[in-house]
């Protein structure tokens, strides 16, 4: 595989640097037993897919949007530089043609790393006109968002309500007599907070807003809302806005709070794809009101390839990091060794190398549900979206959790130097946890899972046939392990049926927990409120299940003629034997598995360990990011982590003078002070 991009001209000090890789990273590529390159067209998909990806990448990477690390920046300064930086951006691509700004983002996000100013513009905004507006919204407003003629947000979440849609406050009450919406923020928690874009960027937004009609209230439904003028900019009569204040990372979306004190609104401006209000005020729908959620989907979705992303950057840096630090050794008057050897080095290390593949390959599989689920709807034939969007909630609750505590491992792994935004690790890792948050808070977003798994279960005993992820549920599985060897415990059929075993007894005792109550004369509500605990480790046990399958599946789907299958089960393998481990009590708990079994899934997690270690610098390797998009002095393909980390402090903005500024202004008056008094 040729060698990612090395690029030096950020940093002053970069004779420093050797023209030539360390001497250890130069061993390890020499040691895999698969070619990387190979390895990269599977996680992408194709050739044609690296082809196009690695194309998009370098064009990207022209733009300072994408190749400037803005982690030193003020939130002002920041912001500043997404808006300037995001307009020369779309731009240039205007004038490369051929795709759209959402599509070029798309595809090169592995490199996108600071905020991309129109990223709900573009995901959301636009998409829902498109999907939500009738045929004559979409013409009217869908080109304006398109051509940036018109600056979108989407305006969902309130300051005292967010995820749970039913507890919105704002509301759109409907007026025969003048056929208006009076659009309204009754109250202080009912103001729209945190929306990105929504201080001082969008002149429009959709606003999910309660719909009241004669008294009666019919649930959120979506209007679009200019709030600034196309002129000059100001907020419209009505309408209060502004920025919600420096947030740890992300300042560049420009996230705001908007009140609105009873604005009208035409009724067409209610998007009426689905629901319809007529002019006297009569209320329809049409086809599956569920669809108003699908922009929802489409960003968890992508939020679960930021999971991936994320991830398999953090990775990349610290396992190659820890292919070039040596500390220690094993043997007296011995050279000291890599840390990479140690084998609590490699258990921070490898579980979340294998997480990061079988994220990749969950992604896939959901992908693909999605595109059916779309070409279904366009049918009329709405069935599997409850399963789609049982599956993104709960993937995005479990990846996010999963992929930032890896995330934060490896900056830990990497000792003091992970520290240092420099490294790259710090900045990763603050933030990707704002996605544990934002686009629906991750307790929530599981029991989302949970809900759609006792829907499985209610359907399953009135009768009725399921299919899709949660079907094994219609049939007890194994009631005990068939594991009798070691070697058993690398057997995909047996690590599924594990995963299966335990997936099935906890949604039946959640399943339980909850009929109890309710039987006890609880509400569902209630009952609920007393099973979340329960219902929560139910869905992590699915979706755990759902992504060891997904794994298995696409391992078992590449020929054996390339060299890459080996390696790939050993990383699904090892993905599978350490949920194992780390889970053992669920396995144990009613006799699935005994003790003399868990000792044979912890031996051999401890020999996949060992046995992925010679593979692992070309793993990282494999997935292709070039020096600019790491931003990390330690993780750089060439080895170099010490030249470029003291290179990168003689740059450093303290150290443009011998003497800081403080000497004359605070130490030396102390110092004198101090020997006038000797």
């Amino acid at each position: 595989m040729a060698s990612p991009t090395t690029t030096t001209a950020s940093n002053p000090s970069s004779s420093l640097i050797p023209s030539t890789p360390n001497p250890d990273i130069v061993k390890e590529r020499k040691t895999a037993s698969f070619n990387t390159s190979e390895m990269t067209v599977f996680i992408d998909g194709s050739e044609q897919e690296t082809k196009h990806r690695r194309q998009m990448e370098a064009f990207l990477l022209k733009q300072k949007l994408f190749s400037t690390n803005a982690s030193n920046m003020s939130a002002e300064e920041e912001y500043d530089f997404s808006a300037k930086e995001t307009v020369q951006f779309i731009r240039a691509l205007k004038a490369r043609g051929g795709m759209t700004i959402m599509d070029a983002v798309m595809k090169g996000r592995r490199v996108v790393t600071n905020d991309f100013l129109f990223g709900v513009h573009d995901l959301m905004f636009v998409p829902t006109i498109e999907r939500l507006g009738t045929e004559e919204q979409q013409a009217k407003w869908a080109p304006l968002g398109k051509e940036y003629k018109i600056l979108g947000t989407y305006a969902q979440t309130e300051l005292g309500h967010g995820t749970y849609l039913p507890g919105l406050e704002t509301t759109a009450t409907y007026d025969p007599s003048t056929q208006e919406f009076i659009v309204d923020t009754p109250k202080l928690t009912s103001m729209k907070f945190w929306p990105g874009s929504l201080g001082h960027t969008a002149n429009h937004c959709i606003l999910m807003a309660n719909l009241i009609i004669k008294g009666q209230n019919y649930g959120p439904h979506a209007f679009m809302l200019q709030i600034r003028s196309r002129d000059d900019h100001r907020p419209l009569a009505g309408i209060t806005l502004g920025d919600i204040g420096t947030k740890w990372t992300h300042n560049g979306h420009g996230n705001g709070f908007l009140r609105i004190n009873k604005v009208r609104i035409p009724r067409n401006q209610m998007l009426m794809k689905y629901a319809q209000v007529s002019p006297d005020g009569t209320y329809s729908k049409q086809g599956n009101i569920k669809m108003m959620y699908n922009t929802m989907i489409l960003v968890r979705m992508t939020i679960l390839t930021y999971a991936f992303i994320g991830l398999s950057k953090a990775t990349t840096i610290a396992i190659r990091y820890s292919a070039v630090r040596r500390q220690g050794t094993l043997k007296m008057g011995h050279p000291e060794v890599q840390i990479l050897d140690y084998q609590t080095q490699q258990q921070k290390l490898f579980p979340g190398l294998a997480t990061a593949y079988a994220f990749n390959s969950v992604f896939k599989r959901m992908y693909a549900m999605y595109e059916n689920c779309n070409s279904d709807i366009q049918r009329g034939d709405f069935s599997s979206l409850p399963e789609l969007h049982g599956l993104a909630s709960g993937l995005k609750s479990f990846m996010t959790y999963t992929s930032h505590g890896f995330i934060d491992q490896c900056r830990q792994s990497c000792g003091g130097h992970g520290f240092l935004l420099s490294g790259g690790l710090a900045g990763i890792s603050s933030k990707f946890s704002a996605s544990i948050t934002y686009e629906g808070e991750n307790s929530v977003m599981i029991l989302q899972t949970a809900r759609y798994l006792m829907k499985t279960l209610s359907a399953i005993q009135s009768g009725g046939q399921v299919i899709g992820s949660a079907s094994y549920l219609a049939s007890p599985p194994q009631q005990h392990s068939k594991i009798s060897s070691k070697s058993d415990v690398l057997n995909f059929d047996l690590l599924m049926q594990a995963f299966e075993h335990r997936a099935y007894r906890l949604t039946m005792a959640a399943g339980q927990r909850l009929a109890g109550f309710v039987m006890q004369g609880l509400s569902q509500a209630e009952a609920l409120g007393k099973s979340t605990i329960d219902l929560t480790k139910a869905a992590e046990a699915h979706l755990h299940f759902f992504i060891v399958a997904s794994f298995c599946a696409e391992v078992n789907a590449v020929h054996s003629g390339l060299g890459i299958k080996e390696v790939l089960t050993t990383l699904c393998q090892l993905y599978a034997v350490y949920g194992m481990d780390r889970n053992m009590g669920d396995f144990l708990q009613d006799g699935y598995m005994n003790g003399e079994q868990t000792e044979m899934v912890h031996e051999q997690y401890l020999n996949l360990l060992a046995a992925l270690r010679p593979n692992a610098v070309a793993l990282v390797d494999a997935f292709d990011y070039r020096d600019e998009a790491l931003h990390s002095v330690l993780g750089c393909y060439d080895g170099n982590a010490y030249e470029r980390l003291f290179a990168d402090s003689l740059s450093c903005a303290k150290n443009k003078t011998e003497v800081h500024p403080i000497y004359e202004k605070y130490l030396k008056p102390l110092m004198k002070d101090t020997q006038s008094k000797l």
